[in-house]
């Protein structure tokens, strides 16, 4: 059998690949390392498992996730960041700075769709980055996500705690009448006119409309998004390594 795993700066998510497609995905905090190792055993345990995945997080977590699995899978890929794979290229002069989880999901988006591609992945930190349809990556913006906006109101008394909910209010107004609604819409704002924003100059540029991929924990959850011709996929970089799992 066949697992993937996306490890992110707050969340692992893993799920079973078969044919290019991925079923059974299930989400742990980075603080259930025992749940995810208890997780891989129950599915291993009956037949033999094979592991790929991707890493955003530090060499300590690292070492203790390679640690467990090598005893679990009988083999264990990671994918990492490179100048170029298959025919997509890497907009960074130093390929490896970029993350893994943002390659992937360019390389996934260019593999699934070969048009011109805007994704936007909305987790722990939102990224946006451009792939063209002959697969050259044009580079990327990066926002701050929804914890690290809240934490900038940390040293305000009256809103020190103030947290954002991940489900929104598809109805809510503009103005709103409490505190933390108003910090959530302002945050909600934020996001989608700057999305509609890039969105917008990219499409100017583009012969034909602009493919936008939301992904992430957050991607079912942000309204406002003005392009017609959009993907909701919260569990791209998890597709993304099913897409390219069969060349490693």
């Amino acid at each position: 059998m066949k697992l993937l795993a996306d490890i992110g700066n707050s969340q692992i998510k893993i799920a079973i690949s078969k044919d290019e497609k991925i079923t059974k995905v299930k989400t742990f905090s980075l603080k259930e390392i025992n749940l995810v190792q208890q997780h891989f055993r129950n599915i291993c345990k009956k037949e033999e498992c094979s592991l790929f995945y991707s890493s955003v997080i530090g060499d300590d977590f690292e070492e203790e996730f390679t640690n467990f699995v090598s005893k679990i899978f009988m083999k264990v890929n990671k994918f990492k960041s490179s100048k170029s794979f298959l025919s997509v290229k890497n907009a960074y002069s130093m390929p490896s700075k970029l993350g893994s989880d943002r390659w992937l999901q360019i390389i996934g988006a260019h593999e699934a769709y070969k048009q011109n591609t805007m994704i936007v992945s909305l987790g722990s930190a939102i990224s946006i980055d451009y792939v063209s349809s002959k697969g050259i990556h044009k580079g990327g913006v990066l926002l701050s996500g929804a914890d690290r906006y809240t934490k900038c109101f940390s040293d305000i008394h009256n809103l020190k705690a103030i947290k954002l909910s991940k489900f929104s209010n598809t109805k809510a107004k503009i103005l709103e009448n409490t505190t933390t609604k108003q910090i959530a819409m302002g945050y909600e704002l934020m996001i989608s006119s700057s999305i509609n924003k890039i969105y917008s100059d990219l499409n100017s540029k583009s012969k034909k409309k602009v493919l936008l991929i939301l992904s992430g924990s957050y991607a079912k959850n942000i309204s406002g998004i003005v392009a017609t011709k959009k993907i909701i996929e919260p569990y791209f970089v998890l597709k993304s390594l099913a897409l390219i799992e069969k060349y490693f």
